[in-house]
């Protein structure tokens, strides 16, 4: 953590890391110190450089190593801003530091017009303050006016190692929170201070307003209002957007986008400056400079337009500035495709779906030969994102040849052909046909297996009716023919990846549960991230079963596919599209609600982990039933009566906890759930029903291993009852049929003590889990 002691000094008082020294005046000589030094010249000390300053820097400057703040404010409210340090102030030792300088303006002398000097004191006075000089009664209107100004001005400086925070703080009175108009950062890490805030750059004066409309900031600003710039201390990028808006006329700034990436926006940043002339009212309306700053929230290509004018007339005419930007690297990059752009979008060309590209590894290369004399030039595109943005307009032309280098481990593409979909002036977008080809996959069936081996083998044993899907898969020494040599490399490349090992999960799970296979096809990983090298495609309707995963990873799990290990993604790219059923079902989930007196309730379920199946009555986002303290309920809905609430559902993907619980013969399933559900508070009516349903299903299992789900359960399915009940129980029984005993940690069970409104649920579920796994 950085140290943050800072020496600290104003325009009114200067202080040392010891004591105060005497206030600097206009006029005096400048004082030293010796940690400090001098204050510099362009210090403002009046109300005339302060406006000049803050007119040239706008709020903050950094100059010979020291900081000044400026601010301009109405003379009424000079005590309602305030300045707050944020670190030690343990080298200022008096409570004055934190005083700003106040500089009011100080009202001349009507000049005498035959005292040729004062008059042109006068004269150089007024045209500072841009007020005309031939009527003295704009400074006597000034002096009684009530919104007089004043600018407060601070100078600091910050030692060598430190940092600085300085928030700018507008007191609303007792009994308000305290609002923060600005903060500012600064730091000095190696004898020179650096500003860090966004007003590093951010324009927030006329003069710098002017330098950003007139020079480039990573993009051409000549031809257009919006710029890209990136915060060198956060790695922030932005797009800055200079907004001239002549409210007086009626105009209005709207911004508009469209594409696949967005914007938001983030502030506006004011550089009209302080106007004097303006205090006094001799300008009505006129335009207004600012700079409107956006930050990406979606990568992607954006247009944006923006267009000023009168935006509910029919025949007001639009100054319309235009933009194209690709937003990449999780928000962390933007690229200015203002110049020209070649979008290149690569499909698969037996799935039309969008390939994965490799990260590094890929490159488009582009070759023309305008005549058989001359030499071919080309030249080479990174290709790191599909759809790729590459920010030229030659990346494309139809009289170039092409190739690719776009391949992984396992395999590789070929070129199938270019279509341009669109084109603009500036803007070409295509879309590119590669097909897939697999090392070593010589049967074609998607992977590299001994089975290809075995094909290979076989034909050059010189068997009848081998057929290859793609020889040249098999080619492995790239010689044009198969042979021996290929055999022996194919084997020694199949060792090779067999030895490859796989991710370890965090967690291991002892009864997995069993899920099928729904996507058409799903690879197979040696890790959770498409990072690691897929091993295997798993063919639709394949069943497996859940053998371990990540902490926080919802995504992932771990499993056995063919004798071998690994990970499949459980959600599509989507990350809400599943692409597995888990074949587990709540069954019979029932609600008792038990008010002191006749009560309208209203029951809602939300399932995190698993889909509603069957409900009764009718769920429709919740129940709202009468419920008597009989235990009896009325549907509002249909008007039909129950004894309690009927749910259960499909595809449940809760894990449970196994860690504890009961092996019980299932003989001795009924005497079981009568001694424990008595323990955990059921009446006998309740217990009898619970085991009326579940008994046929485990008493001729030999054995059965019991848990009674906590947080597992109620997490995953949640309850909202209205109003709250005073006490409520909720067991959710979990079993794996066992062929024979196993030993696990006797689980202690809680009592249900029933009070005021009470609330009974239960329900189980049944595991078929593998367990030989």
């Amino acid at each position: 953590m950085k140290k943050r002691l800072i020496a600290v000094l104003t325009t009114a008082v200067m202080f040392t890391s010891a004591a105060a020294l005497p206030p600097v005046q206009a006029g005096d000589e400048p004082l030293m110190d010796s940690v400090i030094g001098t204050l510099p010249d362009w210090t403002p000390l009046n109300f005339v450089d302060a406006m000049e300053f803050y007119n040239t820097y706008g709020k903050t400057h950094v100059e010979d190593n020291f900081i000044c703040l400026v601010k301009p404010v109405r003379l009424d409210e000079k005590d309602k801003y305030k300045t707050s340090y944020s670190g030690s102030m343990a080298l200022v030792n008096t409570p004055a530091c934190t005083s700003p300088a106040i500089f009011k303006l100080e009202i001349p002398e009507k000049p005498d017009p035959n005292d040729e000097e004062a008059f042109a004191e006068y004269e150089e006075l007024c045209n500072k303050l841009g007020i005309p000089t031939d009527d003295y009664t704009f400074f006597e209107d000034y002096a009684k006016s009530e919104a007089q100004y004043v600018f407060k001005v601070q100078m600091f400086h910050v030692l060598e190692g430190h940092d600085l925070t300085i928030e700018w703080i507008e007191d609303l009175g007792e009994g308000y929170k305290k609002k923060i108009i600005d903060t500012f950062t600064f730091e000095n890490p190696s004898g020179f201070i650096e500003q860090t805030d966004i007003y590093s750059w951010l324009p927030d004066c006329p003069a710098e307003y002017t330098w950003l409309k007139s020079y480039s900031l990573n993009s051409t600003l000549a031809a257009s209002r919006a710029c890209v710039y990136s915060n060198p201390y956060t790695h922030s990028p932005y797009i800055a957007y200079c907004a001239d808006v002549n409210a007086s006329t009626g105009a209005s700034l709207e911004m508009e986008q469209s594409g696949d990436g967005a914007i938001e926006y983030v502030m506006e940043s004011d550089c009209n400056g302080f106007d004097f002339s303006s205090q006094l009212g001799l300008i009505d309306g006129g335009g207004s400079s600012s700079v409107i700053v956006y930050q990406p929230t979606k990568d992607g290509l954006v247009d944006v337009e923006w267009s000023v004018g009168n935006h509910w007339s029919d025949e007001a005419s639009f100054d319309i500035t235009n933009g194209s930007y690709h937003i990449k690297d999780n928000c962390s990059a933007i690229v200015d495709l203002s110049s020209g752009s070649t979008i290149i979008t690569f499909i698969d060309a037996d799935t039309g779906k969008l390939i994965d590209i490799p990260e590094n590894s890929s490159y488009l290369k582009n070759t023309i030969q305008h005549s058989p004399d001359e030499p071919c030039l080309s030249e080479l595109f990174p290709i790191d994102s599909n759809p790729c943005v590459i920010d030229s307009l030659r990346a494309y032309d139809p009289h170039c040849s092409y190739s690719f280098d776009i391949r992984t481990e396992d395999g590789y593409y070929d070129f199938h052909g270019f279509e341009v979909t669109s084109e603009t002036s500036n803007r070409i977008q295509v879309t590119c046909r590669l097909k897939w080809n697999v090392i070593g996959d010589a049967n074609g069936d998607g992977v590299f297996g001994i089975a290809d081996v075995v094909l290979l083998q076989k034909w050059l044993l010189g068997e009848p009716n081998i057929t290859f899907a793609d020889w040249t898969a098999a080619d492995f020494y790239h010689d044009g023919q198969l042979d021996a040599l290929d055999l022996c490399c194919m084997k020694q490349y199949l060792i090779e990846k067999r030895e490859t090992s796989y991710v370890k999960p965090e967690k291991t799970i002892e009864y997995g549960v069993p899920l099928r296979v729904t996507a058409d096809s799903l690879k197979f990983y040696l890790g959770p991230d498409e990072s690691y090298q897929s091993i295997a495609v798993i063919p639709k309707d394949t069943l497996l079963y859940e053998m371990g995963y990540q902490n926080n990873n919802e995504y992932w799990l771990f499993t056995e596919y063919e004798g071998q290990f690994g990970w499949i993604r459980i959600f599509a790219e989507d990350n809400k599209t599943m692409t597995v059923f888990f074949e587990v079902y709540a069954a019979k989930p029932v609600i008792y609600l038990y008010p002191e007196q006749e009560t309208e309730v209203r029951v809602q379920l939300e399932l995190t982990e698993s889909e509603l199946s069957t409900t009764y009555p009718k769920y429709q986002d919740g129940w709202d039933v009468v419920a008597y303290p009989d235990g009896t309920l009325l549907n509002k809905a249909d008007g039909t009566h129950h004894k309690y609430l009927f749910w259960d559902s499909k595809n449940c993907r809760t894990r449970f906890d196994f860690s504890k619980g009961f092996c019980v013969a299932g003989s001795d399933t009924e005497s079981f759930l009568k001694e424990k559900l008595t323990y955990m508070g059921l009446t006998e009516q309740e217990m009898n029903e619970f085991i009326v349903y579940w008994l046929p299903i485990m008493e001729h299992n030999a054995y059965n291993l019991i848990s009674f789900q906590g947080d597992a359960y109620t997490d995953s399915a949640r309850l909202r009852i209205t109003p709250s009940p005073d006490s409520i129980c909720r067991i959710f029984m979990t079993y794996v049929p066992l062929a024979s005993a196993v030993e696990i940690a006797s689980q202690e069970l809680e009592t249900f003590e029933r009070k005021g409104f009470a609330v009974v649920e239960w329900g189980g579920a049944e595991i078929h889990a593998n367990i030989n796994s």
